[in-house]
């Protein structure tokens, strides 16, 4: 009997984090992800690399991303620079662009920083760096880059931790800020990590609507925003749904209340696939206090990756809400994975429980101390 998931992405030793620079690239899903390939506790952190088919099947391979001078490597996202804006490669062979939070562990500076690749694996350090300067004891971080249809170019959105920043850019480089976002008072307060800018096809309209996904740890004081199917926690996911207009996000203003990505007790800092006709989404399961009880240190590894599920909107009673469906072929033809069927709603990989609800529109992901 084992705990190690056989279709949830685990290293195959140390412990990992959040999901970085997702990207279907040159016909396969990578993924990187904060890793400590040292020990099984968060520490010095790098980014480490996986490649799949089928989203379901994981190749491990080295590690992309190393600490530097600089300081510990800590989240972002990649893009495909598809006209070599950049200038790291060639119109035949445009680079792979890989942006993350470069932390000072002494002075807890945070700065944007870029790395190139042309073949997927093996990172260059732009020698230019940062492309974004922090100052100490000044939190900034996480940037995620995505195709700015309105402007041209491409914006990134980076945490302050209690506002995201908004940034644009035609080459890549040279970074100009456009706006701040806050939250509304009705949404989760807490510090802010991780933010993730969608644009998702809306079922049944022609229309598709800005979605930033924010990943929150939150204080007791806010428990009171939780729905009633979901037990207090102190680290979420929500999201709000509206409009890019070039420069920053805004609301939709006829939302009232604070929305979950997962109502389980144990999905964080999730994020999707770029270069990809579909929203894929994969988040960091292991970081609650009930998860951390879980022996699975015996088994060489701590933290998992969520199963990718892909994501839409519906329109309800005026709001617009997510959808959530699994992007699997058959996990049921593996033997030790619970999968039902019929309507393909329930997931269960040895020490993992993922159940979406009949209509894709709630989901509830938690750790299990069960084995299988």
């Amino acid at each position: 009997m084992t705990l190690r998931p056989t279709i949830h992405f685990t290293p195959k030793y140390g412990w990992i984090n959040d999901p970085n620079g997702l990207i279907l690239y040159k016909g396969r899903y990578h993924i990187f992800y904060q890793h400590n390939p040292k020990g099984l506790i968060w520490d010095s952190m790098h980014w480490g690399h996986a490649v799949s088919y089928d989203l379901m099947q994981w190749e491990e391979l080295p590690i992309a991303l190393y600490p530097d001078e600089m300081g510990d490597i800590y989240s972002g996202s990649c893009i495909y620079d598809a006209q070599n804006k950049s200038g790291f490669g060639s119109k035949e062979a445009p680079p792979l662009l890989a942006f993350y939070t470069s932390h000072h562990p002494v002075t807890k500076r945070e700065q944007q920083c870029l790395a190139y690749s042309l073949d997927g694996i093996t990172f260059v350090k732009y020698e230019g760096n940062p492309i974004i300067k922090g100052r100490d004891h000044t939190p900034a971080r996480d940037p995620h880059v995505f195709a700015n249809k309105i402007k041209g170019g491409c914006s990134m959105c980076i945490t302050g931790e209690d506002a995201v920043y908004f940034y644009h850019s035609t080459d890549f480089l040279t970074w100009d800020k456009t706006g701040e976002y806050r939250l509304p008072e009705y949404a989760f307060k807490g510090m802010i990590e991780c933010p993730c800018m969608v644009f998702a096809d809306v079922e049944n309209e022609n229309a598709q609507k800005a979605v930033l996904m924010l990943s929150m740890d939150i204080p007791e004081s806010e428990y009171h925003k939780f729905p009633d199917d979901c037990r207090p926690h102190s680290r979420i996911m929500q999201y709000l749904v509206g409009e890019f207009d070039g420069d920053v996000f805004k609301e939709d203003d006829r939302v009232n209340r604070p929305l979950l990505v997962d109502h389980g007790n144990d999905f964080y800092a999730g994020t999707v696939f770029s270069n990809c006709e579909d929203n894929i989404l994969m988040a960091w399961l292991g970081n609650s206090k009930e998860s951390l009880m879980i022996p699975t240190e015996e088994e060489g590894f701590r933290g998992i990756l969520s199963f990718p599920r892909r994501l839409s909107l519906i329109k309800q009673n005026g709001e617009y809400r997510m959808k959530h469906a699994f992007c699997a072929e058959d996990p049921g033809r593996y033997k030790d994975v619970r999968y039902t069927q019929e309507n393909n709603r329930v997931l269960i990989d040895h020490c993992v429980s993922e159940i979406i609800s009949d209509d894709g529109m709630t989901v509830h992901t938690d750790m299990i101390a069960t084995t299988g």
